[in-house]
């Protein structure tokens, strides 16, 4: 539950207020379904993985889907195509990390970069389902289904609004929510749902849980996941819950010797990955891993020896998510995706 407001959040609040009420004034609709993935707090939450997942599922089901992304840390401006379904079109400095991730994974899907995420949406012309990528907090695109995604572990970001807490907004928020998703902390988050319902009686509320998939080479090459197993790994991320890394390591069977956070979305160097040679002889580790999206940007560096990446699947709870997601909705008989304001 959110604390008494102290004078910082009062500003961040009257700024997020003026931010909210603008972009709700100026709101626009795309000619697909708009799904918008976000969350209350800074950090993760698994929003990636569920649009991701999302994406895929909407392909097996013959749609043709978009992912409109801000591309946190592209140093491209406008707006980008990242993929249009067969890999990335450009690197992770112009378009993000997140953002090239996807389009390595996702085939058949488009990924567009763009802080204006309806100008993003007019560069895919005819898409049957655009899923807004961290869209909770983007007033400016209409959205048909919002779903909220939540860390069991750390849900309300210390209970405080930026800049003392992690709160983006406050807690009364998630009654704009359409489903909730409860990434699992396993045992001891059972209050999460109670406060959910405080704030929103309707929305499902399912629980998400990362699965350890494999390992990948840099070069993309899959291996078995029980090359893991009893084996001592150095593991290194830059990413919002590091601790979550470490815990599917922990669960695939590895014996972690050593972790090494960076921050969230670091740009990796040379330096970087003599550091990480030189911490895994000092553990005597037999494996160094990461995720995924360092991986992305790793492969832009000369040297990766050694070096994987584990793939991790995101198994959710029921078919409410994808039922909801995909209800009523048809392929596009015009193929016309043009926008217009919303009335």
């Amino acid at each position: 539950m959110i604390l008494r407001m102290n004078p910082l959040e009062f500003l961040y609040y009257i700024g997020y207020t003026l931010h909210r009420r603008q972009g709700l004034a100026r709101r626009r609709r795309l000619g697909g379904r708009v799904v918008s993935v976000g969350n209350l707090t800074l950090g993760g939450t698994g929003k990636t993985p569920l649009v991701m997942a999302i994406a895929a599922e909407a392909v097996k089901r013959g749609f043709r889907a978009c992912v409109l992304t801000r591309g946190y840390r592209g140093d491209a401006g406008g707006t980008l195509v990242v993929s249009r379904g067969h890999g990335p079109l450009t690197t992770c400095s112009e378009a993000g990390d997140e953002a090239v991730l996807m389009a390595e994974r996702l085939r058949d899907v488009w990924i567009i970069k763009g802080a204006d995420r309806y100008r993003s949406g007019l560069a895919a012309a005819g898409m049957d389902l655009f899923i807004l990528d961290d869209g909770f907090q983007h007033w400016r695109l209409h959205r048909d289904v919002e779903i909220l995604t939540i860390d069991g572990a750390d849900p309300w970001g210390g209970g405080r609004l930026l800049p003392l807490g992690r709160l983006r907004e406050p807690l009364r928020a998630m009654k704009r929510a359409d489903i909730i998703v409860i990434k699992s902390a396993g045992q001891g988050d059972g209050g999460v749902e109670e406060v959910i319902r405080r704030h929103n009686s309707r929305a499902p509320i399912l629980r998400g849980e990362y699965r350890a998939a494999g390992l990948v080479n840099p070069g993309g090459e899959e291996m078995p996941l029980h090359v893991l197993r009893d084996r001592r790994v150095l593991a290194f991320s830059g990413i919002g819950n590091p601790g979550g890394f470490v815990e599917t390591l922990v669960r695939a069977g590895a014996s972690i010797a050593g972790l090494i956070p960076f921050r969230d979305h670091h740009r990796y160097t040379e330096a970087d990955l003599e550091r990480i040679a030189a911490k895994a002889a000092e553990t005597a580790a037999e494996l160094i891993v990461t995720t995924e999206k360092d991986m992305v940007k790793l492969r832009e560096l000369p040297s990766l020896d050694g070096v994987h990446a584990l793939r991790v699947s995101l198994e959710i709870n029921g078919r409410e998510l994808y039922d909801r997601v995909f209800d009523g909705l048809r392929p596009s008989a015009t193929g016309e995706g043009a926008g217009a304001p919303l009335r």
